[in-house]
C-alpha cells in the first residue's frame, strides 16, 4: 500500500515541476464515452476561483495505477478538509492483502492510527497522499494557466455535471508526461484526472476519479486524535 501512495506522489511531484515551465506539446482528447460541447463564456480561471468560498469539503478519490513493471494497482482515498485540518483514509489491495491507512494532519503534527495500540500516534515522517493534493487545488492550477499553454479546452458533461476539460504535456529530463484534467464548473474542483508518463525504465498511467463531494460543515471532532 505504501508503494501505491509513493507512486502517486511521485507523479504529482513531476506535475508540480511542470508548473515552473517545461517543454510542452499539445495533446488531443479522446473521451468518446462522455458528451462534449464547445466551451461556454465562463473562463477556467473564474471557475477555479469558486473554491475560494469553500470552507469545508469531503470527497473521495479512486486511483488506478498501471505500470509496465508492476502491473495494475488500485487505491481508494477519502479526504476531509477543513483548514487547518485534513483527514485521509486510504484503502486498497497490495499483493492480494487489504490495507487501510488513516492519517490526520493538525497544526501540532501528523497522526497515524495504530490499530495495534487502538489510538492515533504522532508520526512526523508519515507517507501521506494529501501532501500532494495541493497539485490539484485551484491555486496551483491557476499558476499552471499563467505558466503553460493549455490545449483543447472544452466543456464536458460527466454524470450530469458540467465540467471544463483541458490537457497539457511536459517533457522533463527525458520523461514525457501528458495530463488531462476535468474541472467541475459549479465548484471549481476536479472530477477526473488522467496522467500518462513515458519513462526509459517503464511506462505508467494513472486514472483519478473524484466523487461524492460534500460541502457541508465538518465537525471538529472528525480531526480529533484523543
Amino acid at each position: 500500500m505504501k508503494k501505491q501512495i509513493i507512486v502517486i506522489g511521485i507523479i504529482l511531484v513531476f506535475l508540480a515541476v511542470g508548473l515552473s515551465g517545461c517543454t510542452q506539446e499539445n495533446t488531443s482528447s479522446d473521451e468518446k464515452s462522455i458528451n462534449s460541447a464547445p466551451p461556454d463564456e465562463e473562463s477556467l480561471e473564474s471557475i477555479l476561483e469558486k473554491t475560494d468560498s469553500i470552507d469545508s469539503i469531503y470527497y473521495e478519490i479512486d486511483a488506478t495505477i498501471n505500470m509496465t513493471t508492476y502491473g495494475t494497482q488500485t487505491a481508494k482515498i477519502q479526504i476531509w478538509q477543513k483548514p487547518p485540518y485534513v483527514k485521509e483514509l486510504i484503502s486498497g489491495l497490495n499483493s492480494g492483502a487489504s490495507t487501510t491507512i488513516v492519517v490526520i494532519h493538525r497544526p501540532d503534527g501528523n497522526y497515524t492510527y495504530d490499530a495495534a495500540q487502538g489510538k492515533y500516534v504522532l508520526t512526523p515522517e508519515v507517507t501521506s497522499f494529501s501532501s500532494w493534493l495541493q497539485y490539484f487545488d485551484s491555486e496551483t492550477l491557476k499558476g499552471l494557466l499563467n505558466n503553460q499553454s493549455i490545449a483543447n479546452l472544452e466543456t464536458i458533461t460527466i454524470d450530469g455535471k458540467k465540467a471544463t476539460l483541458f490537457d497539457y504535456s511536459l517533457s522533463i529530463e527525458g520523461m514525457n508526461i501528458t495530463v488531462q484534467m476535468w474541472i467541475w464548473n459549479a465548484y471549481g474542483v476536479p472530477l477526473k484526472a488522467y496522467v500518462d508518463m513515458d519513462m526509459k525504465e517503464m511506462a505508467m498511467t494513472i486514472d483519478f476519479v473524484f466523487d461524492n463531494y460534500s460541502f457541508s460543515d465538518i465537525p471538529d471532532s472528525t480531526f480529533s486524535v484523543s
